[in-house]
């Protein structure tokens, strides 16, 4: 999987074939069949090497007892650290899209499993910020874990030409939390009574 990832992260998809991983690696290119069922299966599980981890680290946070901003935070570089280390193999799928890959909808059915167990790990995470007072309860902690995925998604690749301070991961937490709404009443020249 490194010398495929060596090989991804310098080339287009098309480009690579499994003669190549398998000289790379320094191996037979039998034994990448013992392994992986072809080049998709390999390009697959070597962009998400380490995603179930990740999700079960995740799911431990759920239960850390740590205040919850502090949490979410947590969550934030966890997850942005795992994307942004395999950031190539994510832009590859992005910029070729499946049929590049020639996966039909195998790789988008595999990484959507992937997916939920993500979703499902934050909004563990957020349905504890709800139980502790922190989230408002009108909405399911799944569908919070979405948005909150989306602004993190938003802060990874349509701002990543933004400056720092625009994008950091407290900013985000602070932004998922308190919203971007103003928390004092505006002044208005002669109040309500005038």
């Amino acid at each position: 999987m490194l010398a495929a990832e060596q090989l991804f992260r310098t080339r287009q998809f098309h480009e690579i074939t499994l003669d190549e991983v398998a000289r790379q690696a320094d191996v037979g290119k039998g034994t990448i069949y013992l392994y992986f069922t072809d080049k998709e299966d390999l390009f697959f599980q070597t962009a998400v090497a380490g995603f179930d981890e990740m999700c079960e680290l995740l799911g431990g946070k759920a239960t850390d007892g740590i205040p919850f901003r502090e949490e979410l935070l947590q969550t934030c570089e966890t997850i942005s650290s795992f994307f942004g280390q395999r950031r190539p193999l994510f832009r590859l799928i992005l910029s070729q899209g499946e049929h590049a890959l020639q996966c039909g909808g195998s790789l988008r059915e595999r990484w959507l499993e992937r997916r939920k167990n993500m979703r499902d790990a934050v909004a563990a995470i957020i349905a504890g910020g709800v139980q502790s007072g922190d989230v408002r309860s009108g909405l399911p902690a799944d569908v919070l874990a979405e948005y909150f995925l989306g602004m993190l998604r938003t802060r990874a690749w349509e701002l990543e030409d933004q400056p720092e301070p625009a994008r950091n991961l407290a900013a985000l937490v602070e932004l998922f939390t308190m919203g971007a709404a103003c928390r004092t009443a505006p002044a208005h020249a002669g109040g309500l009574n005038s």
